[in-house]
């Protein structure tokens, strides 16, 4: 009884205490933010591009994402591909089968705008951990904001599309900083790096980029500490070495990853095909990254001193990986964004007229939120037509009219829409002639599509089998003048970049 009245007597003590507390917390955000007010136009400007341009990142590999992801919701994880004709009885090794089971559940639960809405988040938290790294790392505000321009371009251009990938950045994120943490101020916590990668490995392929950089910084660890008796580095090294390369195979598809890895970073068809996989050669585009990765090197030599030496390999690595292939960039846009603020900051001169200006800070602040909830609430408010705008339903209509008037009729579809029509039509499937899944698709067959598309002789063999066709206008142009030239050939619809085209099955064409 006397417990309940002194609990009766304590209870307004303990809630004043709690509204104290409430309220000092929320006194340290607003200080925080106005320290950091500059970083929210910032933070605003990547959220808003990503968010207002999501039409144009919803491609093929959206819905390949989507459509793998209906796939294993209905049919189980694949191991034989029975989708296209041209990769029918190949092994598929469905590697990021996770990452499309994340991006079919967003689709499920709220169509395609909740799936691109899930993909921005994903980016955007990625970039928003980026920044917070380096200002843990110490980092003026002012470093970040001069070097935030170039990578928020390069993240763009690399993290552009929708697909499983959107997944891993943040990933990425959080695997260099532990790796960083622990260069500087050695723990156990840098084994969290391996659950972060066990994750990985089913969300992408680019698990691999993060299992390197683990392996590096095990061997960085070893040959810091080299003149020390070998049982003070050894066991880490060889754990921190080891370990990450098996994370790799923790997997349903354990046994087929080594030669599923090997045929995807050593094939040589990617790079003749596929343009992301081509090295990145100096233009307009890539310029940033040219300007990041020559700053970087610039730093390196001038203040190396504020840079641990697993830092410096991490740029060294990361600049390499994207000279080689396009695809890599976005790493090392995040690595530089990361790591280069703090280098920078040894180089400017000191800024003592620094942002003061409590009534320019809120503003900075106020427009910045309002902005990207503005974008958010138009782009919400948008209907999925407008969202999948590059994939007009006049061309499923027109689909569908040619698969019921001649049920079995194969499909002979550019990439960018075989996995949007599988979805839409599955009467389609093991009817298509390809899809996205390149690495499935032999080199042959990868020169006689581009034969086809360049009317090279013999194109007609190619395309003889396929009564319907679903093109896209530039490069399926000359192949779609081509088929209109063939006897019975109509044209059903021309409109946002799809052509499609029905013609009577030709047999024994040359």
């Amino acid at each position: 009884m006397v417990d309940h009245v002194e609990q009766g007597v304590n209870a307004p003590a303990r809630a004043r205490d709690d509204s104290r507390a409430s309220g000092r917390f929320a006194e340290r955000a607003w200080e925080w933010c106005l320290e950091h007010a500059l970083l929210f136009p910032i933070v605003a400007l990547f959220l808003g591009t990503i968010v207002s341009s999501l039409p144009h990142e919803l491609v093929s590999d959206s819905w390949f994402a989507i459509f793998g992801g209906h796939e294993i919701a209905h049919h189980g994880l694949p191991g034989t591909d029975n989708i296209a004709v041209w990769s029918h009885g190949r092994h598929w090794v469905d590697q990021q089968w996770l990452g499309q089971l994340l991006l079919y559940g967003l689709y499920a639960a709220g169509g395609v705008k909740l799936a691109l809405l899930g993909h921005a988040a994903a980016v955007g938290s990625a970039f928003m951990l980026a920044i917070a790294f380096a200002r843990w790392r110490g980092a003026s505000i002012r470093a970040i904001c001069w070097l935030a321009l170039p990578a928020i371009f390069l993240l763009i251009w690399g993290g552009w599309a929708a697909r499983a990938q959107s997944f891993a950045f943040a990933l990425f994120v959080g695997v260099v900083w532990l790796l960083v943490a622990d260069a500087r101020s050695p723990s156990r916590r840098v084994f969290l790096v391996f659950p972060i990668l066990l994750l990985w490995a089913n969300i992408h392929g680019s698990a691999a980029t993060g299992a390197l950089l683990v392996v590096l910084a095990g061997l960085t660890y070893g040959v810091e500490r080299r003149r020390r008796p070998w049982r003070a580095w050894l066991p880490r090294t060889a754990v921190l070495c080891i370990v990450p390369i098996a994370c790799l195979f923790a997997s349903p598809y354990a046994l087929s990853l080594p030669g599923y890895y090997r045929h995807i970073l050593l094939n040589p068809g990617f790079r003749d095909f596929i343009v992301e996989w081509r090295p990145t050669a100096p233009d307009f585009q890539t310029s940033p990254f040219y300007l990041l990765a020559f700053l970087a090197v610039w730093l390196v030599g001038k203040r190396s001193d504020r840079l641990r030496p697993l830092e410096q390999v991490l740029l060294a690595v990361t600049i390499l990986m994207g000279l080689q292939t396009m695809r890599m960039v976005v790493w090392f846009a995040l690595v530089a964004l990361m790591l280069l603020p703090a280098a920078l900051d040894g180089v400017l001169k000191p800024n003592t007229a620094a942002m003061r200006y409590q009534l320019l800070n809120r503003a900075l602040i106020a427009v910045s939120i309002a902005g990207v909830l503005t974008t958010l609430v138009a782009v919400s408010a948008r209907s999925n037509s407008w969202l999948g705008r590059d994939y007009p339903p006049q061309a499923l209509d027109a689909v569908r009219r040619v698969e019921l008037a001649h049920p079995g009729v194969k499909l002979f579809a550019n990439e960018q829409y075989s996995d949007w029509l599988l979805l839409k039509v599955p009467e389609l499937r093991g009817r298509i002639a390809f899809d996205i899944r390149f690495e499935l698709v032999s080199k042959q067959r990868l020169i006689q599509l581009v034969n086809a598309r360049r009317q090279v002789e013999g194109w007609r063999r190619t395309v003889a089998p396929y009564g319907l066709f679903v093109l896209k206008k530039g490069p399926d142009s000359l192949l779609a003048k081509g088929l209109l030239r063939s006897r019975g050939a109509r044209r059903l619809y021309r409109g946002h970049g799809v052509i499609v085209i029905s013609r009577p099955v030709v047999r024994n064409e040359r």
